[in-house]
């Protein structure tokens, strides 16, 4: 049935959280570059770029939020009950982790010396004092200072809840006979006064994508080597930004053409996931699905183990003989098999709580 949950777009959001974790981790010492250097090549740049990452997650977001409304005639939104239900998701795994990392950040901060040494990326984190001011802004993503931040990377959780809050209106809007006209003069509007402005398109570009159920049916009735194109077509929009990385300056338009462009290479990149069997199957493997189960979990942790755990383990390493190499596949290795084991337990114990809380707030 339509109605039915999409586990491969659960895949997706997995992979596009592990992109980050991996360029995160990656920027975490100074490592030879010969050992990092492959993450510039076009296609494996994909693996650790965390902003087309987040690119994904705000289409997904955009598709997913719309679909129940959109493929069912007459299912109308209670917007209250569905704020509610946004926030208990986002907020409360995330307040978790806040705390945890605001213990972390007391008493695991290890500041012992490692060889190759840690980056000045990652020293710019959690060394500065925080006023009660700070932690209150943190509160409601209105800190925007990262070496203030505790969880540096949720400047995009902000942008998901303003996205969420817009959902009601972007459903008005599909749901009118123009609405062609009605997103493209809202998306205009984003993208030239509102500097993050493209980041809400992406929303727009997903409830589009929600919109057109008929896309996909379509698309099931070519043979594979189409579905392969559009999935081709798909990662070349994704990869917008490694192009607009070889250029050494880039003003605000530039980064918000960019960031839609790749947000049409998200859609089409969902849409090869969906209407192919062979792509969709691919998606749903028991490994993949583990890893889109825990994905919020992923990407709220990484900075724990990136700035607690991970040194402490390269440290130790350095008092053997296992070598630069040997030390570069234990510290990527190490930090996703922690991450991912500390993301499975807070999406038992938090997230899942969470939503069932979410659901029985919006019933009373």
């Amino acid at each position: 049935m339509a109605s039915q949950r999409l586990e491969s777009l659960d895949s997706i959001r997995g992979l596009a959280a592990l992109a980050v974790l991996l360029g995160h981790t990656l920027a975490v010492f100074d490592w030879p570059e010969i050992y990092t250097s492959w993450s510039q090549w076009p296609i494996f740049n994909m693996m650790v770029d965390g902003r087309s990452a987040v690119t994904m997650f705000f289409v997904l977001s955009g598709f997913v939020l719309a679909r129940p409304f959109l493929i069912l005639p007459g299912k109308a939104m209670y917007v209250p009950a569905f704020y509610l239900r946004r926030i208990a998701r986002i907020w409360l795994p995330w307040f978790f982790v806040f705390l945890a990392s605001l213990a972390a950040c007391r008493w695991l901060m290890f500041d012992g010396q490692t060889h190759p040494p840690v980056s000045s990326w990652l020293t710019g984190f959690w060394h500065e004092s925080l006023s009660w001011k700070d932690l209150g802004k943190q509160l409601i993503f209105q800190l925007h200072d990262p070496s203030r931040l505790l969880l540096p990377q949720d400047w995009s959780l902000g942008v998901e809840l303003k996205g969420s809050a817009l959902m009601p209106i972007f459903l008005i809007m599909a749901r009118q006979r123009l609405y062609w006209l009605w997103f493209g003069i809202c998306a205009l509007l984003f993208f030239i006064f509102i500097p993050t402005g493209s980041y809400y398109i992406s929303f727009i570009i997903g409830v589009l994508l929600a919109r057109h159920p008929v896309w996909v049916e379509k698309l099931k009735t070519m043979d594979f080597h189409r579905k392969l194109t559009l999935l081709l077509l798909g990662i070349a929009g994704y990869e917008t930004r490694w192009f607009l990385n070889h250029f050494d300056e880039h003003g605000r338009w530039a980064d918000q053409s960019v960031w839609i462009v790749t947000s049409f290479g998200c859609a089409m990149i969902i849409l090869a996931s969906l209407s192919s069997r062979r792509i969709g199957g691919f998606l749903i493997k028991r490994p993949l699905l583990f890893v889109g189960q825990v994905s919020y979990s992923v990407y709220l942790l990484q900075f724990i183990v990136l700035i607690c755990f991970t040194p402490v383990i390269v440290h130790q390493l350095n008092f053997t003989s296992i070598g630069t190499l040997g030390l570069f596949i234990v510290a990527l290795s190490s930090s996703f098999a922690l991450t991912l084991a500390l993301a499975w337990m807070v999406y038992r114990c938090v997230e899942m709580p969470s939503i069932t809380f979410g659901h029985w707030l919006s019933r009373h």
